[in-house]
This record gives C-alpha cells, structure tokens and sequence, in this order.
C-alpha cells in the first residue's frame, strides 16, 4: 500500500532506546556496569518491571519512571537534570538517534513528502529548549506532543490532530511507533501503523521506504 506522508513516534523510534544506550551512558559516566537496571524487550527475562508492564500491571509511563528511579537509587547521576532521561540522552558522545530513521526521515524529506512526529513524553522527557536546539528539529513539519496536548495515545485525538497538520488523509500517513497499544490507536483512526521491534529496528523502515516509494 502506498503513502504519502511519514509519521514517527521518537522514544524507540527516532531515538534510540534507553535500554540501548544505557551502557554507553555508564561507561562515560564512569558508572559500574549494572546502575542503569533493566533492558526491557532486549532482556525480557532480566527485567521484572517490564514482566510487570506487559501483565498490565503497570503502564509503560510507570515503568519509565521506575526504570529511572532504581537507576537514581543505584547512584546514576543527573548532572543538574531534572530527570534521568534528559541526563541519559543529553550527555556528550551518546548518539541517540536512530540512524535508519535519520535516513527515511531524510529521503522523505529530499522527496518533498511531510515528515512529523507524534509523541507523548519528547517534552516532559527532553524540554522544549533541548529539543528546539537540535539540529533536527527543524526537519519536521508538524510535532505533536501528548505532553503539550493534554491528552495520550492511545486516545483518538493526537493521532487526528496529527492527521489534521499532515494535510493528508490518514491512510497516507506510514505512522511508526513500538508499543503495540499506539499502533493499534493509530490504525483505529486508519494511519498505516508500522510496529518497531527494538530487538530488529531496521525492518520496520524498510517497510516505511517501499510503501513510500522511496526505495533505490
């Protein structure tokens, strides 16, 4: 099926994951291997929390927000941060984007077609400042943030207010995020919703590129 508009979550799929990055995190901080505890999907069996947030016991803003806590509680600094999350992914020498969604989002762009990001928690996680400054910001046409919003995915109304600043219909916008529960909200409003699995990121863009014509 063809589209015409790409549509991107950025926790998992434009960044990188925290659990990606959380070795490189301790190794520049100097931190013992182990501070930043749990790899959720890369290690299901190792992670009780995430056991917890896929037997609905816990939902994946509680899970963050343990994930970061056991890491403060085991000593992870926050380098005048407000959280841990923004002293993860603003430190110097961790590369947090994904490069297959640098390459999509730039081939897409080259071909004229709008690029925007639907999200829940880039500004309560990241700051609207941090985010503005960086080099890609600018690359969007439309950014929608359930933080700014008021209201979540899997709710209705961020993937319509989206869908409204795309200027396409839904079907073709490619929307590409990794919890099952927000593709599943954006095929009920009929975006063509793409499902990354972080154990294999690089598919779910090469899907995105054939149904966007962009590939080779």
């Amino acid at each position: 099926m063809s589209a015409q508009g790409l549509l991107l979550d950025v926790g998992v799929v434009f960044f990188k994951s925290a659990w990606e990055i959380a070795d490189d995190y301790e190794r520049l901080r100097g931190l013992p291997a182990g501070t930043v505890v749990g790899r959720g999907p890369l290690d299901p069996e190792g992670d009780e929390r995430w056991q917890r947030y896929l037997g609905g016991e816990a939902t994946e803003r509680e899970y963050w927000l343990d994930f970061a806590a056991k890491a403060q509680a085991n000593g992870a600094p926050l380098d005048g941060h407000p959280t841990l999350m923004r002293a993860m992914f603003q430190t110097p020498g961790i590369e947090v984007t994904r490069p297959q969604a640098i390459d999509l989002v730039t081939r897409a762009r080259t071909a004229g077609l709008p690029v925007g990001i639907l999200t829940n928690e880039l500004m309560d996680f990241q700051g609207r400042e941090w985010v503005e400054s960086q080099d890609w910001f600018p690359w969007f046409d439309v950014l929608i943030d359930s933080t700014e919003l008021g209201i979540r995915k899997p709710d209705p109304q961020p993937y319509l207010v989206a869908i409204e600043e795309m200027k396409l219909p839904a079907q073709d916008i490619i929307f590409i995020d990794d919890n099952p529960t927000y593709v599943h909200g954006g095929e009920a409003v009929g975006l063509q919703s793409l499902l990354l699995d972080v154990s294999d990121p690089g598919a779910v863009f090469i899907d995105a590129a054939q149904r966007l014509g962009l590939t080779d």
